[in-house]
C-alpha cells in the first residue's frame, strides 16, 4: 500500500500526538520597569507579615493570603507601617496542592518590592502586577550594609519579551534601594500614574 503526501502528514501527525506527553504552561508578557510602573496603582517596599493558606468560601479552591506592612511607598498613598493584603490562587491545604505557574511565592519575615493594583472585584485586597516579574527581593548588602533590590523572579512561567529591556530583567545584577527609588519616582512624575 502506498502513501499519499496527505495520507503521510496527517499519519505523522496522529503519531506525534498519540506519544507527545502533556505541556502546561503559563504565558506572561514580559514588562519593563516603565510598564511595571505605569500599571501599578501603588508601588512600595514592604515586609511579609504572614502566609496563610486555606480554602475559598466556596472550598472549592485553595488561595493565600499574604498580609504585608507597608516601609516605603513610592507611587501611591499608603503610609508606612500600613497594612495590604495580597490573595493569589494556589498553596497547600489539606494535602492538597494547588499550584499556578507565574504567582510569586512569599515568606514571613521576607521585604520585598511590590508593583501592586487593586481589582474592583476584590476590595480592599490587591494582586502583584505582571505576576511573579511584579515582586524583587530586597535584602540587606553584607559588606556596606546597603539595601540591594534582586532582578525579579520568573516564578516558573514563561515570558513574552515586549521591549529589549523586558527581556534583560531576570538576568540583572541586584541594583541599590535608592537608586531603584529615584528612578521609579522619576516614572511616577513622568506620567507612569
Amino acid at each position: 500500500m502506498r502513501f499519499s503526501r496527505r495520507q503521510f502528514a496527517m499519519l505523522a501527525s496522529v503519531v506525534g500526538l498519540a506519544i507527545a506527553s502533556p505541556a502546561w504552561a503559563t504565558l506572561v508578557l514580559a514588562l519593563d520597569l516603565p510598564a511595571l510602573v505605569k500599571r501599578a496603582e501603588q508601588v512600595s517596599v514592604v515586609d511579609v507579615v504572614s502566609v496563610k493558606v486555606g480554602w475559598n468560601e466556596e472550598h472549592d479552591r485553595i488561595v493565600t493570603t499574604v498580609d504585608l506592612a507597608v516601609v516605603d511607598c513610592w507611587k501611591g498613598s499608603a503610609a508606612p507601617a500600613s497594612r495590604v493584603q495580597v490573595v493569589q490562587p494556589g498553596g497547600t491545604v489539606d494535602g492538597l496542592t494547588m499550584r499556578v505557574e507565574g504567582l510569586p511565592r512569599f515568606s514571613p519575615g521576607e521585604r520585598a518590592l511590590l508593583f501592586l493594583r487593586f481589582p474592583r472585584e476584590t476590595p480592599g485586597r490587591a494582586s502583584v502586577v505582571g505576576m511573579a516579574q511584579g515582586k524583587r527581593a530586597v535584602r540587606r548588602e553584607a559588606a556596606s550594609g546597603r539595601w540591594m533590590v534582586s532582578a525579579p523572579e520568573r516564578g516558573g512561567a514563561d515570558y513574552v519579551q515586549t521591549t529589549p529591556a523586558s527581556a534583560t530583567q531576570w538576568s540583572a545584577p541586584p541594583r541599590p534601594l535608592g537608586d531603584l527609588r529615584t528612578e521609579v519616582r522619576a516614572l511616577v512624575a513622568g506620567g507612569g500614574r
